[in-house]
């Protein structure tokens, strides 16, 4: 019963933490930044001309389309932080989910959510790695529905 409540809470908390990711993604100019990349210098730069002066472009996502994104997310993840929280407890390798940091790439046909965290192995040493557990979701309606069974994939260090 503690194991049910304490995957639960985990949940919630990443839930949370995706949420206010998802908050601060317009704050941070994420979407200007994606549109630069892919247009290169002929792409749009919101009038000033290199950066800093011009606002942020808006969240895609309405606050119900994120709130159905971040139930589809908790509910997907759920089942891989109780079998990392198992992993951890037995002293196996485990990867963090717990404290994950959720990664938004919503596309044409979509949405991918990365959720990446650290590596440890047996006995909680960090293996100095990170593993991203990857959800692609497809827009119902009103809801979020899993696009595929979530992957595990090794995150690139950046330099």
């Amino acid at each position: 019963m503690l194991d049910t409540r304490m995957r639960k809470l985990v949940a919630i908390l990443a839930a949370t933490m995706f949420v206010s990711v998802l908050m601060m993604a317009p704050r941070a100019g994420a979407i200007e930044v994606k549109k630069m990349i892919g247009g290169g210098d002929s792409a749009p730069s919101g009038g000033g001309g290199g950066g800093g002066g011009a606002p942020a472009a808006k969240n895609p996502m309405s606050k119900a389309q994120q709130q159905a994104l971040q139930d589809a997310v908790a509910n997907d993840s759920d089942p891989f932080v109780g079998q990392e929280s198992e992993k951890k407890s037995s002293g196996e390798a485990y990867v963090d989910l717990e404290h994950a940091k959720p990664h938004i790439f919503p596309s044409a046909s979509g949405v991918t959510v990365k959720l990446e965290a650290d590596s440890y192995k047996a006995k909680g040493k960090k293996t100095g790695q990170q593993k991203a557990l990857v959800m692609k979701y497809k827009q119902k309606g009103s809801t979020y529905v899993a696009d595929g069974e979530p992957t595990w994939e090794d995150v690139k260090p950046e330099k």
